[in-house]
């Protein structure tokens, strides 16, 4: 069991998530005297608790398919970061097709900036670094892409205000992300590495609905009396903290399979690295004796 602890929180943390889908997930304050109905609401009575079941299968199916063996062959692996791509924009086409917008100011253009800086310089330190000096050092080439795409940001977009839908926003995002885990070497790691981005992701839908839940017993409220209690009388409930605890045990999970495996893939590296300079000095040694037999009959020739 300690062996396998890694999977077994990878797929124990998403059917926490699903189980939490029964609990209370909005509430009252204990000490509201104001008699309403409904007093609580669970996962089931609210739209929340579709999206919690919907992220909790699918973080489930991501988490089996990368803790399979094959996720570790090219492949597999980047047919699973593309699942997670697909899965994170399908559940945002169909539970946030809200419009967002947002002005590219110096902090949204430095973060932007920082975030796709860090890309593009692990990016070209994976696939360059073995060949170009320039490049093996991630900080000057970090600091050269941070640099250009501010002074960008500053002389095209700064202070313009962008509204796109948020699914939108969310497959950019996404597809920035999967570039950057299936361009840093070993590609073997690229599920891994998405998987635990994906845990990421579900954390923060969840972390961000408390809000979100308290308002829809709100309106359930005003819905059914014509009249509700007051924001700051409602409380996010049980549920909501079990959701958190499962997604949670799941980060843990993914993040101790990606060590695991990259401890095992560097191994399997070094290995092939000794194999292949073993077979060099054989074919070396082999070469040398065939030279050295060729030699010694050349000058027995001769000296018949």
């Amino acid at each position: 069991m300690k062996k396998n602890w890694t999977k077994i929180a990878i797929v124990l943390g998403p059917l926490i998530v699903i189980a939490s889908v029964f609990w209370e997930f909005a509430r009252m304050q204990p000490d509201y005297k104001f008699l309403i109905e409904p007093w609580s609401m669970r996962g089931t009575e609210m739209i929340h608790g579709d999206v919690f079941l919907t992220v909790g299968v699918l973080l489930l199916v991501a988490g089996i398919a990368t803790a399979w063996e094959q996720a570790t062959k090219p492949l597999w692996s980047s047919l699973i970061v593309l699942y997670i791509v697909l899965a994170t924009v399908g559940v945002a086409v169909v539970y946030a097709d809200k419009d967002i917008s947002f002005t590219f100011n110096p902090v949204w253009s430095g973060i932007l900036s920082l975030l796709l800086g860090s890309g593009v310089a692990l990016s070209l330190r994976s696939l360059f670094g073995g060949r170009l000096r320039i490049f093996k050092r991630g900080l000057p080439v970090f600091a050269v892409a941070f640099l250009a795409l501010y002074g960008l940001f500053a002389a095209s977009v700064m202070n313009t205000t962008v509204t796109m839908t948020t699914w939108v926003l969310l497959a950019i995002v996404m597809v920035a992300l999967a570039a950057m885990t299936l361009t840093i070497r070993p590609v073997d790691m690229a599920a891994n590495r998405m998987l635990v981005l994906g845990t990421v992701a579900v954390w923060a839908t969840i972390t961000a609905s408390a809000g979100a839940m308290r308002s829809t017993l709100l309106t359930t409220q005003l819905d059914i009396n014509g009249i509700s209690a007051q924001y700051k009388d409602t409380q996010a409930a049980g549920g909501w903290w079990v959701a958190g605890l499962g997604v949670t045990i799941a980060f843990v999970g993914a993040v101790g399979l990606w060590a695991k495996r990259r401890d095992f893939v560097a191994a399997i590296a070094r290995a092939k690295k000794q194999r292949a300079a073993a077979d060099k000095s054989a074919q070396e040694i082999e070469d040398a004796m065939k030279t050295y037999e060729a030699e010694v009959a050349a000058r027995e020739t001769t000296s018949t």
